[in-house]
């Protein structure tokens, strides 16, 4: 028996009965071990976790006539399974045989390269949401994926349903159901290239076909992708009436946030940018009986449409309390118990706060709920207030606590939600408090407008990231 020195490839001689009679010190040094494998069968060498290679060399030896067999198998030699590429050639009109095994489980081997392309192959038809089926040179199937099996929904002359296992090897064209013939006349004409538009039974579908060719070999298989645009179109319509939807659920949020606001001495600057159309930041200025002014904001739970109805809600049950009398405390305490006891199945929960303006202007009464505390600037000096109290409806009958603040020369009052100061670079450093008032400070001084500039600084702070959370700002300056 010759061997192939430095080669990677070991040898196994065979007899006519495919019984190993010798195996070569190659095969030994690549495999660590063989010499266990005389007296052995072919099959015996084939690793019990390699039935689909089993079955595919015993077919091959059923029908040979000579020719070199080729197959890529799991041998189990030297107490491990190794993936190999086996060529088993005849000697002698099948007096002898001998197996020349080629490692193909290390990178770089072509038998690893194409095992790897194999399975990618296999997950890229497992997953797609396109038929895929490839056919041969006569138009047998080789090869096809569940969801084209799902599409044809094949079915014999006599309609009964094919299963999906008895299209292998069976011819496409027969096989394709009525509104498919442009696909058949296609693969009739042998067009390399095609891409073919048909409605089926109310559906349409888009067929592409692409031949594949070796070069020395020529055309050796074709590939025919099916795909259901009718399904894409309805979640294309789907997708545009939700735009729509959310479209119209921002202008209704717009306009009930963004109403003129006109106050006796003092300026309202608000700026509202939500996460995504619609937003769960909600804010509110009011004139009350007493001539004071009372500002409220809050911030529900979570981001989006669910967010946003909360506010809704929120709104709805607060504007039904804000005028009254009460503290800003207790106003909390009454819109606590209102959503907890109305709304309590829904597990609306946020934060909030409330600053009530003197009508002299000369002191501030607040209130949290586990809300950012209002920030006070007074010429180029600020004072962050106090903060504190628990979430809104989470539990009825809470306290919030409050407190005043006297200023009589406070030239402007902050107010905002978390989405602010919690918005990150792409180190994932917050832009946080001293950043703000850094931003608001240098607005002041320069006379410009403060949100305008607080967005600018936020939006060069954060660059390229994107907003995570609803942003709202609101600015309260005397006149």
């Amino acid at each position: 028996m010759s061997s192939y020195p430095g080669l990677p490839l070991g040898q196994v001689t065979l007899d006519a009965q495919f019984r190993v009679v010798a195996v070569d010190a190659q095969f030994r040094w690549l495999f660590g071990g063989g010499a266990e494998l005389v007296g052995a069968t072919l099959d015996d060498m084939i690793s019990d976790r390699d039935r689909r290679g089993a079955v595919a060399l015993s077919g091959r030896l059923m029908q040979h006539r000579g020719e070199i067999i080729d197959l890529p198998l799991v041998i189990h030699v030297g107490e491990a399974d190794h993936y190999v590429r086996m060529r088993l050639v005849m000697h002698d009109g099948g007096g002898s045989y001998t197996a020349y095994v080629e490692q193909g489980d290390t990178e770089g081997s072509l038998t690893y390269e194409l095992a790897l392309a194999r399975e990618r192959w296999g997950a890229l038809v497992r997953r797609t949401d396109e038929g895929i089926v490839l056919l041969s040179p006569t138009g047998t199937i080789l090869q096809h994926n569940a969801r084209f099996f799902e599409l044809m929904q094949f079915r014999t002359a006599h309609g009964v349903s094919l299963s999906e296992a008895a299209l292998q090897g069976r011819e496409l064209v027969p096989l394709l159901p009525r509104g498919f013939e442009d696909i058949a006349a296609a693969l009739a004409r042998g067009d390399d290239e095609f891409v073919l538009r048909m409605t089926v039974a109310g559906r349409t579908f888009e067929a592409e076909g692409r031949t594949l060719r070796l070069p020395l070999r020529g055309r050796i298989e074709t590939l025919l992708l099916l795909r259901d645009l009718s399904e894409q179109q309805q979640i294309a319509e789907r997708d545009a009436l939700i735009r729509a939807d959310l479209e119209q659920a921002a202008k209704f949020q717009s306009a009930l946030l963004a109403r003129r606001i006109e106050l006796p001495g003092l300026d309202v600057d608000i700026a509202y940018r939500p996460l995504h159309r619609v937003g769960g930041d909600l804010f509110d200025v009011a004139v009350l009986p007493d001539r004071s002014v009372r500002v409220f904001i809050a911030d529900a739970t979570g981001h989006g449409v669910t967010a946003a109805l909360s506010t809704m809600l929120i709104k709805s049950e607060y504007d039904a309390i804000k005028h009254a009398s009460a503290s800003p405390g207790a106003t909390l305490g009454a819109l606590n118990d209102r959503i907890t006891r109305t709304y309590q199945k829904l597990s609306i929960m946020f934060t909030a706060a409330i600053v009530d303006i003197a009508p002299d202007r000369g002191s501030l009464r607040h209130a949290c709920g586990a809300h950012p505390g209002p920030i006070l600037w007074s010429g180029a000096d600020h004072v962050e207030l106090a903060e504190g109290g628990p979430f809104l409806g989470a539990l009825p009958r809470q306290t919030y606590p409050e407190w005043t603040t006297t200023s009589p020369a406070w030239s402007s009052l902050v107010m905002l939600t978390d989405g602010v100061t919690e918005a990150r670079d792409a180190s994932g450093q917050l832009f946080g408090e001293r950043r703000l008032c850094d931003s608001v400070g240098d607005a002041l001084a320069r006379g410009t407008k403060v949100t305008a500039d607080v967005l600018a600084r936020l939006d060069a702070f954060t660059d390229t990231q994107n907003q995570t959370d609803d942003i709202t700002l609101l600015v309260i300056q005397p006149s």
